[in-house]
């Protein structure tokens, strides 16, 4: 009489396990999400600068750059952005050499023009903007849609965002001190 009671169980625990197995929405939303790519857009304000109405970095600005490129070898950076100040320039420059990427500019005035382009031409991809106090949590804002990011100090150099915006559901951004 036991023997019928183990043999029935086990039937019904192996049908039960085959059935959740074979569940098709389950294996359509694994497909989906091993064919999608996340793009990461990692926003940094630029290094410290001198005085004036378009300065170069300061020693401890062209440090920080450096350390900005180091801390990028090892990732597989696919552009770099930047606006057309010296500043913005001076740090992006090491870590898009070192990449042998073609610095990409924009304007910190067309900042949502921006989001589309790095949202369509950089899907999958992971991309580094450099921009000011105001412009890089401003970005950040755009493409994440649901929050909004404070301007930073304008004594604080050390934020980096890392934005990652998945082909569906909802954006993440990590703020990150350098």
């Amino acid at each position: 009489m036991r023997l019928p009671q183990i043999t029935l169980f086990l039937f019904l625990a192996f049908t039960a396990l085959q059935f959740l197995s074979c569940d098709p929405t389950r294996r359509m939303t694994e497909q989906e999400l091993a064919d999608t790519e996340v793009s990461t857009f990692i926003l940094v304000r630029h290094a410290e600068k001198d005085f004036g109405d378009d300065p170069n970095l300061v020693e401890i600005g062209r440090q920080r750059a450096e350390l900005l490129k180091e801390m990028f070898t090892k990732l597989d950076l696919d552009a770099v952005y930047t606006t057309d100040t010296k500043r913005t320039v001076q740090t992006a420059e090491p870590t898009a050499e070192y990449h042998d990427l073609r610095l990409q500019y924009y304007s910190a005035f067309e900042l949502n023009a921006l989001a589309t382009k790095l949202r369509s031409r950089h899907r999958g991809e992971t991309v580094l903007v450099v921009g000011h106090s105001n412009t890089t949590p401003a970005l950040a804002s755009i493409l994440d849609k649901r929050n909004e990011y404070p301007r930073f100090s304008e004594l604080d150099y050390k934020n980096l965002l890392v934005v990652t915006v998945p082909p569906k559901g909802a954006v993440e951004v990590l703020n990150l001190r350098f």
